[in-house]
């Protein structure tokens, strides 16, 4: 891990957190418009955004998506969605509504790849083009944290810097969290990575 590189990656994922998604209307696969708000109350999501059917989000035979989700699950606040911003009608994903609101947050939700976001339970943007499941240790850090309300990059930042260069974490804190997360000591080394979203 090149910890420069790393942090210009994440520098990103609190960009438009001023912007809050709670009246975002959407429509589920039976035809149900609600609120984003309303659909997800209380619950911190892991949204998948995208809009090209060449570029799909990570479906459930995905392996390190299911298993962020197996992770995930002792938390019931945290939950998993997929958004579909384009404009085909036969898609079984929650679909944007289009009105006012949606058309003045398209560009900051436009993505040319499917892409992972982080909504906090206030429906605040915590993770911005954020982590993927392929990230390993950050995407489940930074999902952890923006379950109790901060943004990805405060989060993120402070995972890069509690990991020394022999890829261990420097505080007993981090280890703490890994150990309740995962139910495991941290190995020797951490399998941790970060790509980018475009």
């Amino acid at each position: 891990m090149v910890k420069g590189l790393v942090k210009l990656v994440v520098k990103e994922y609190n960009d438009h957190t001023d912007i809050n998604l709670s009246n975002l209307q959407i429509e589920d696969a039976d035809g149900k418009i609600q609120s984003l708000g309303e659909t997800f109350k209380g619950k911190t999501i892991y949204l998948y955004i995208w809009k090209n059917e060449s570029s799909l989000p990570p479906s459930e035979n995905n392996k390190e998506y299911k298993e962020l989700k197996k992770r995930f699950a002792k938390y019931p606040d945290v939950t998993f969605a997929n958004l579909y911003i384009g404009s085909s009608t036969q898609l079984k994903s929650y679909k944007l509504v289009e009105n006012d609101f949606s058309k003045q947050i398209i560009p900051i939700l436009s993505v040319e790849n499917a892409t992972p976001f982080i909504i906090g339970k206030d429906g605040s943007i915590l993770s911005y083009k954020g982590p993927k499941p392929s990230d390993h240790t950050l995407v489940d850090y930074v999902l952890f944290q923006a379950n109790q309300g901060e943004n990805g990059t405060k989060s993120a930042k402070r995972l890069i810097k509690g990991v020394n260069g022999k890829q261990q974490f420097k505080s007993e804190q981090l280890i703490d969290w890994y150990t309740s997360h995962f139910g495991k000591a941290p190995d020797k080394s951490l399998n941790f990575a970060v790509s980018t979203s475009k």
